[in-house]
């Protein structure tokens, strides 16, 4: 059974009002994702054994980074301090994740796999959460928020075409 998102009882959801709600609960479950990536990302860094594995998602952990960065700024602009919000899809990602992970955890080829297909789920959510976001800051005329989540959408298009899919064919290559 879907439930209904929690809004206060003053609020209409089908007013502005609530969609702004909205808007910002997504902004915060973006911050959340994010935030909790760059901390994943750093307790794992070490264990990846591909040199080129791990230049890559460094490189892409800068990016990450600017998107806290470019969320900061949507904070600033609806007058709101930073704040994270659970999201239970991105909960259910990282904790399956963790769970591949450990799965491999002595064997260190099929590791790096696992953390490739992982940070390709994970580029994906974003990819649709940033997009879905957009979308709604077209709707409420934030087109500065608009362009800014339009940019980590591009972003994360780029590294899954750029790097994510030529090492998922380099490292599954030896299984074909």
């Amino acid at each position: 059974m879907i439930k209904s998102p929690k809004y206060s009882q003053n609020e209409n959801s089908n007013s502005r009002e609530g969609l702004n709600h909205f808007f910002m609960d997504s902004i915060k479950e973006l911050y959340c994702a994010e935030k909790t990536i760059a901390l994943s990302f750093n307790r794992i860094k070490d264990q990846i054994q591909s040199r080129k594995l791990k230049n890559i998602l460094q490189n892409h952990y800068k990016i990450h980074l600017n998107h806290l960065e470019r969320l900061e700024k949507i904070f600033k602009l609806q007058e709101e301090n930073p704040e994270s919000k659970d999201c239970e899809s991105f909960t259910a990602l990282i904790s399956e994740a963790q769970k591949h992970l450990e799965f491999f955890a002595n064997d260190p080829l099929n590791w790096d796999i696992a953390l490739i297909l992982t940070a390709q789920k994970l580029a994906h959510y974003k990819i649709a959460a940033y997009s879905a976001s957009a979308h709604l800051a077209i709707i409420l005329n934030l087109h500065t928020e608009a362009t800014l989540l339009a940019v980590d959408v591009q972003e994360e298009e780029e590294f899954i075409h750029n790097y994510l899919e030529e090492l998922i064919h380099e490292f599954l290559k030896p299984f074909r």
